[in-house]
């Protein structure tokens, strides 16, 4: 699942490429009382909601490194997750995939490839990509997991 993660993100952030023009939105959905979609090339420097962005690129390789072993603890605990517990694998499974497919981007390009941003009228909502996701979605996934089996 993690493979299949890092694929689609790596894909989509190419199509984005080759398609997009950098901080020009295409609108996707909008209406009055729903929140808009739209697709907007954007580089991350930094971690999630752009924390940890420096203007001299002094957060690229040591937070290569500590995603390197993030995936590495993660996937120590992922082979030692019982068969009973699939649920648990595969939360693991979505935050290694999409942390393995950040860290490509970070180390090829310096920042991380964004392109899916929510906003409601005023308000805007971060821009994210299908790695974001994959570890939001994991994140959760693990703790409920975790929650379910020490009921």
């Amino acid at each position: 699942m993690s493979l299949a993660v890092v694929l689609l993100d790596q894909g989509t952030k190419q199509l984005v490429v080759n398609l997009l023009e950098p901080e020009r939105p295409v609108l996707i959905l909008s209406s009055t009382a729903l929140p808009s979609i739209d697709f907007l090339r954007s580089y991350n420097k930094g971690v999630s909601f752009s924390l940890l962005r420096f203007a001299d690129n002094a957060q690229r390789w040591p937070l290569v490194a500590l995603s390197l072993l993030a995936c590495g603890l993660l996937g120590w605990w992922l082979r030692r997750v019982p068969p009973r517990q699939p649920i648990l694998a595969t939360g693991l499974a979505l935050i290694i995939g999409g942390a393995f497919g950040n860290l490509l981007d970070r180390a090829r390009l310096g920042s991380v490839i964004d392109f899916v941003h929510f906003s409601y009228k005023d308000w805007s909502f971060a821009i994210f990509n299908v790695a974001d996701t994959a570890i939001t979605l994991g994140a959760i996934t693990t703790v409920v997991s975790l929650m379910l089996e020490a009921a």
